[in-house]
């Protein structure tokens, strides 16, 4: 019944991918009489809640909300942060009816559902839960595993090699790069190694119409980036580097860590700083070191073939019987290129 309106729910929270992180997309529909009346997302960090925005709308066009049902992805609020709880807007709107696609999984969220059962107001839960939990899979990962949501991007070869024999791998993959540019988009934080800083100088931005910037992380571990001028250190971008050399000198406004640069370390430094999602784009030897964590593969494939060349996974090394194993949850494609999403296999 109410599953049509989650998913125009779900559909206006993709709004705010990318800008609302580290909190989840949030989407909100108003009905009433079985009609779309009013509609709000969570535009940015710090900004409105999805049902403060379709509650406010609804009140400027003078629409009475008694009796309303309201759909949100996400249990509504019941504490105070950046913004006053949702919960009050909610009872003192008149709206009976709350439809939650999934429970707010952060301990901190309070009681939303159970406060506004106390108030008469009745709830249905569950309504489309999977897909809104992969609407809010960064958010989930950050609060359950207190660590970023791990996506590893690579463009390869037909025969799985990343470079050719001699080291060359620019433009392997061409027609369907603007996906790349999307997936920066969305994630928080990009993450190089320094062999693919002095081999590319890429700028790791993201060239999408309107599109944000994350936060560009260089793993250098020996410092071989050290007082060098390279495009992903350039001013006004937030840059953080991990090195294991307290000696290494970057710009001033990069952030240096000094640490035992492991994948552990890396990924509990990131989440106290409020990374919710990390996209791994290079170079092979990073590749190998966050397999284990990735919650996502996105491959490039072009149908070219090196035979001999740089393999995505190099210094990783597992027996035909228990090989890590992912499954194929959507695919793209053009004349001669491939891309897939990948997903881990269940272990159970």
């Amino acid at each position: 019944m109410y599953e049509k309106f989650m998913k125009r729910a779900i559909e206006i929270a993709k709004k705010g991918l990318g800008r609302v992180n580290p909190n989840p997309p949030v989407g909100a529909i108003i009905v009433k009489n079985g009609k779309i009346i009013s509609e709000g997302f969570h535009p940015y960090f710090g900004g409105p809640h999805a049902e403060r925005v379709a509650i406010e709308r609804a009140k400027k066009k003078e629409m009475d909300l008694a009796g309303a049902t309201l759909i949100v992805t996400l249990e509504p609020c019941d504490h105070h942060g950046k913004t006053p709880p949702c919960t009050d807007l909610i009872i003192e709107s008149g709206i009976k009816e709350v439809v939650v696609g999934m429970r707010d999984p952060n301990p901190v969220s309070g009681k939303g559902i159970e406060k506004l059962k106390k108030h008469g107001i009745k709830v249905i839960e569950g309504v489309l839960e999977n897909e809104v939990k992969k609407l809010c899979e960064f958010f989930i990962t950050s609060v359950t595993k207190k660590r970023p949501f791990i996506a590893i991007k690579y463009a390869s070869t037909l025969d799985g090699k990343i470079a050719d024999a001699n080291g060359k791998s620019k433009w392997i993959t061409h027609r369907l790069r603007p996906r790349v540019h999307k997936l920066r988009n969305f994630y928080s934080a990009v993450l190089v190694g320094a062999g693919t800083v002095l081999k590319d100088n890429p700028r790791l931005t993201c060239r999408t119409k309107n599109g944000r910037n994350p936060i560009r992380v260089v793993l250098d571990r020996k410092g071989i980036l050290s007082e060098k001028n390279f495009k992903v250190f350039e001013k006004n971008a937030r840059v953080i580097v991990f090195t294991q050399n307290e000696r290494a000198k970057y710009p001033e406004h990069v952030e240096k860590v000094i640490t035992d640069c492991s994948v552990e370390t890396i990924l509990k430094t990131l989440h106290e700083k409020g990374v919710d999602s990390l996209l791994v784009e290079g170079g092979s030897d990073v590749f190998s070191e966050f397999l284990k964590y990735a919650d996502v593969i996105y491959a490039f494939y072009s149908t070219k073939i090196f035979g001999k060349g740089l393999d995505v996974f190099s210094n990783v090394q597992f027996s035909v019987e228990e090989p890590p194993r992912f499954e194929i949850a959507r695919v793209k494609t053009s004349d001669t290129e491939i891309f897939m999403e990948l997903r881990p296999c269940s272990q159970e």
